[in-house]
């Protein structure tokens, strides 16, 4: 798991400084290495998909909860979405109560986070590797809404 710097609010080690020091270590360990890359800005998660293509089987975006639909292969293998997006309520925003959200934009007041009621939501992505190559070959994206 790799953490973002850009919007974020704790201090965090490079990114792409920290894949490079885990990737060395893990080097003739894993046949499969998936990275989550847990971060706000998109343009940082698609700036380290291009630098680490070739070098891991996928790097997964997570942070935002909004699942982004741009799931593809890059030219060297691996494979790659900006955000997978969550499992949880699916009528708030980004699983919260929309109504408390709401009054926190327009009050400028802080609230408490209770989880919205009503659908689910199940995002995921489906990853299809070739064992001879140890490329990715197809990414699938799921996106599933359950009535309550």
């Amino acid at each position: 798991n790799l953490i973002g710097r850009i919007y974020m609010e704790q201090p965090a080690d490079c990114p792409f400084q920290a894949a490079d020091r885990e990737l060395g270590c893990l080097r003739g360990q894993a046949d499969y290495i998936l990275v989550d890359f847990h971060g706000e800005a998109t343009s940082e998660k698609i700036a380290m998909g291009y630098y680490l293509d070739g070098r891991v089987s996928c790097v997964i975006g997570t942070h935002t909860h909004v699942q982004t639909a741009d799931e593809r292969i890059l030219d060297n293998g691996t494979a790659y979405i900006t955000d997978v997006g969550m499992c949880g309520p699916a009528d708030g925003v980004i699983g919260v109560d929309r109504d408390s959200v709401i009054r926190k934009f327009t009050l400028g007041l802080p609230i408490q986070h209770e989880p919205a009621k009503g659908r689910t939501q199940i995002n995921a992505v489906v990853v299809t590797i070739d064992d001879e190559l140890k490329r990715a070959t197809q990414i699938t994206r799921i996106h599933e809404i359950y009535k309550a």
